[in-house]
């Protein structure tokens, strides 16, 4: 099958989930044009982004649920991906797929917006727009600082995480840490060992994970044990009283106890914080209610004086070059089907817009990525498929939750329960059929011009004149 002029699709960004878009999108023979306005691929795992992550931070996935479906990690890698490690495998994607000449590097999207049909995209260095049959947005949730706001004003230094590069940032000062997320408790972790005194601040306990579990990780048990057949209380009680068993009780750290069960909220994997917190290097504290100068004043009374606020309080969820109601609700919720496809639109796409409760983003993207060319092959070869998906997604409403009610709070907005999330996308392709391997359609100049160069080849040569 062949069309007189293929559809154009425009991708934006070009990090750890992005690439995993392109890499399908080139695998399908889909044509397209990626921007990424960094020099390099990987997204916050890029030094040179000015949304780096702090210089010691780990994956807290192991590798098995972080890697891309079709490409392993390094032999020898460690369970858990630091840093330097992390960028090394997503580059190292980027090259084994021949992804990097597919991406305009130094490229920032400014505007985006959608005129009969179709998307104007206006990029750095253009005048006019450029215009595309479709619309891949991933340009990640973790770069806009969300700050909240306190009563009376603090003297000292503020900083957001994000803004934490190194570790000198947190030497020899005292440190209190808002927010009791994963970054949150990596930092007041590494600031126990660097500053002068840690205390950490948090509005609510949640659970903490040990990242081992009989000498495997503990999401790789988590994933297993979704697949049993038994009911969703069962095991919630079996998860929490393994980590009961692991952990023991939270008043004996000097935290209180959770005011939810678990699996309602994002769990936490900082065996060190629980370290440090038995060793009193780390002082937790209630939610603030106001400042004082270097004072600190909480909901329970106490205060405290510090130096330096780092607000480890999460992400807004942000597309500054376009229409943000076209993907993101105000709340920071999406109401994309599988939090990727337009429900009424067939050409608009994100990619990465999940927090996975036990697994990592990147595999989830590659499924994505996997989902979005599938659809947009099929809307050229096999429109009876099209149209069986384009009606499912306009209405169907998977759980991935499994019936958890996920405590009313920011960071659940887009929370994913790993194995349920891909098991669905991957169900879907199933039933998608053959469509799913197949190419998108060549453009009948560029299959005319094959066949000119095929046929010039088969001549035999003729002797000069």
């Amino acid at each position: 099958m062949t069309v007189d002029s293929a559809k154009r699709y425009c991708l934006i960004g070009a990090g750890a989930c992005g690439i995993a878009v392109v890499k399908n999108f080139v695998e399908r023979g889909i044509p397209f044009d990626c921007f990424e306005k960094e020099s390099d691929v990987g997204g916050i795992w890029n030094p040179e982004s000015p949304s780096h992550v702090y210089e010691t931070i780990c994956l807290n996935t192991s590798r098995s649920l972080s890697k891309y479906t079709d490409f392993n990690m390094p032999k020898g890698s460690p369970q858990f991906l630091g840093k330097d490690a992390a960028l090394d495998y997503i580059r190292a994607y980027a090259r084994h797929f021949d992804l990097y000449d597919h991406i305009t590097f130094n490229t920032t999207v400014e505007n985006v917006e959608r005129h009969d049909g179709k998307w104007l995209v206006t990029v750095s260095g253009d005048k006019r727009p450029r215009v595309y049959d479709g619309l891949v947005v991933s340009n990640g949730h973790h770069w806009d600082p969300m700050m909240p706001e306190y009563p009376g004003e603090f003297t000292g230094e503020v900083l957001h995480a994000i803004d934490v590069k190194n570790r000198d940032q947190l030497t020899g000062k005292r440190v209190l840490i808002v927010g009791a997320g994963n970054t949150g408790c990596d930092l007041a972790a590494d600031a126990a060992f660097l500053s002068r005194s840690v205390e950490h601040s948090m509005r609510r306990t949640y659970y903490f994970l040990p990242k081992f579990a009989f000498g495997r990780p503990m999401d790789k048990w988590l994933d297993r044990t979704q697949r049993w057949p038994v009911p969703r209380r069962f095991l919630r009680w079996m998860y929490g009283s393994a980590i009961y068993f692991l952990v023991g009780p939270y008043e004996r750290l000097g935290l209180p106890t959770p005011d939810h069960k678990i699996l309602e909220s994002h769990p936490n994997s900082a065996p060190a914080y629980l370290d440090h917190l038995a060793h009193k290097r780390i002082v937790p504290r209630r939610d603030i209610e106001r400042f004082e100068g270097k004072r600190v004043i909480f909901t329970n009374g106490e205060e405290t004086e510090v130096d330096l606020v780092i607000f480890a309080t999460g992400y807004h969820l942000s597309f500054p070059f376009m229409d943000k109601s076209y993907i993101a609700n105000e709340d920071g919720s999406t109401s994309l089907f599988m939090n990727t496809c337009h429900r009424e639109m067939d050409n608009l796409f994100a990619c990465g817009l999940v927090q996975p409760a036990d697994g990592g983003f990147w595999q989830l993207a590659d499924y994505q990525g996997q989902l979005i060319a599938t659809f947009v092959v099929a809307q050229e070869r096999d429109p009876a498929k099209a149209d069986w998906f384009r009606a499912h997604k306009a209405s169907a409403k998977p759980d991935f939750s499994h019936g958890v009610d996920y405590i009313d709070s920011p960071r659940h907005k887009l929370e994913v329960q790993h194995y349920r999330y891909r098991t669905h996308i991957k169900k879907l392709l199933k039933k998608f059929g053959p469509v799913a391997s197949m190419s998108y359609p060549e453009p009948a100049h560029s299959v005319a011009a094959k066949a000119a160069r095929s046929d010039k080849a088969k001549r035999p040569l003729q002797p000069a004149a």
